[in-house]
């Protein structure tokens, strides 16, 4: 694959802030990052739910917009960053106290950006899985009365995989939005 569409490094980063304050793998992020969509996009699919056009078209405008938004926070990030760094040379060059908390800003900086360009990606599959479902759909004929391959993917497939995004992206959006708090809170 070529290195300039390998999304590893940001999907293992992304993983890799699933942890503990202390850096230790944390299982009850883990479940609740990767379990609890599981959990729901199996019971969507035990449920018979299924896309239909109408909720296609809200993921698709859900994942453009949250894309479009996220791209200005990941500037705001490094926009952050720049400016605890400049900050943190500005006190060691005036031989000022540095910033007692300066390491787990950056950490967190550096964490958010994972999280962030995370949910950027995730929102791209989600747009991309819509899209896939719209294309399945537009081959069913409507007037068929047996089960079509079509219906199958759509409740099979497009239905677990949309609902397990859309619950994996709104949990990693309050997961970042808690995080900017924390960081720009005012003191």
């Amino acid at each position: 694959m070529s290195s300039k569409v390998n999304i590893k490094d940001i999907v293992y980063g992304h993983l890799g802030t699933l942890s503990k304050v202390d850096g230790g793998w944390s299982w009850f992020d883990f479940l609740t990052f990767c379990f609890v969509p599981v959990a729901f996009s199996t019971a969507s699919a035990m449920i018979g739910f299924s896309l239909n056009k109408d909720v296609s078209s809200l993921l698709v405008n859900f994942g453009a917009i949250f894309t479009a938004l996220l791209l200005s926070v990941l500037v705001l990030v490094y926009d952050q960053e720049s400016k605890l760094d400049d900050k943190y040379q500005r006190d060691i060059e005036l031989k000022r106290p540095v910033d007692a908390f300066y390491n787990a800003k950056k950490k967190l900086l550096d964490e958010l950006y994972y999280n962030i360009s995370f949910c950027i990606l995730s929102s791209l599959v989600l747009i991309a899985t819509c899209f896939a479902f719209s294309m399945a759909d537009s081959f069913a004929d409507p007037k068929a009365t047996s089960t079509s391959v079509s219906v199958i993917l759509s409740k099979l497939v497009f239905t677990p995989i949309s609902v397990f995004i859309t619950l994996n992206l709104l949990l990693t959006i309050v997961m970042i939005v808690k995080r900017l708090h924390s960081l720009l809170r005012p003191k």
